[in-house]
């Protein structure tokens, strides 16, 4: 760089007027987007439906056997279920023709069975997003995060409790301004892609399908 040009990047920077103070963001148009109860629901359930996600609302009491259901109508014969999941005993007892597993191996000792012999999952949710139909799952060691992937069936349980409008809503009132969790998923629907001349496939990369019990009573 010669002298010259060098001075006069020194000058210009020098005659810089100084930036006017950043502006605090505002969050008013999110804090807009709130339905009820019943709004919430059926705006969640529409937007499921909409990238070929189900949806069944059910009373706890009828929830066994609503999964039942749903499990034979899919042909489950094997299905992954965390012991912790209170509805693992229910299940048990009154299918005793299903075979119920927990994830309590690493991935490498039974990929093969994992990907090919596993019909079916149960996973708890974390949370429900009105806005967009999705569903907020924290994986633990118990549900780790191949379980919403592998199977080709996701059972997904959602107390209708831990519905909320929008994301911003969920992370405001929870504060997530803390230590947050290192791996969160939101799931809207079955798996998707358009890699192939931009035509939107479903059921390509993960579950074929994705049935969602919104519970009342839990």
């Amino acid at each position: 760089m010669t002298s010259s040009a060098r001075q006069t990047i020194l000058s210009r920077l020098r005659e810089r007027t100084s930036q006017p103070a950043s502006q605090p963001p505002d969050f008013r148009v999110m804090n807009t987007r709130r339905w009820s109860l019943e709004d919430g629901i059926e705006r969640f359930i529409a937007q499921q439906a909409s990238v070929h996600g189900d949806v069944q609302r059910v009373h706890e009491p009828d929830l066994a056997t609503a999964v039942l259901s749903r499990l034979h109508q899919a042909g489950a014969h094997r299905v992954l279920i965390a012991p912790s999941q209170g509805l693992r005993d229910a299940l048990v007892t009154r299918a005793q023709n299903i075979d119920f597993q927990g994830y309590d191996q690493k991935v490498e000792a039974w990929q093969s069975e994992l990907f090919h012999q596993t019909d079916a999952a149960i996973t708890s949710c974390h949370a429900g997003l009105a806005d967009t139909g999705s569903l907020v799952v924290i994986p633990s060691p118990e549900e780790p995060r191949l379980m919403t992937l592998a199977p080709p069936l996701h059972i997904a349980i959602l107390p209708v409790s831990r519905l909320f409008s929008s994301w911003y809503q969920l992370i405001t009132e929870e504060d997530w301004t803390g230590p947050m969790p290192t791996n969160t998923l939101l799931i809207s629907g079955p798996s998707k892609t358009a890699d192939i001349e931009q035509t939107l496939v479903y059921g390509a990369h993960g579950p074929k399908a994705l049935t969602v019990f919104l519970v009342d009573g839990i």
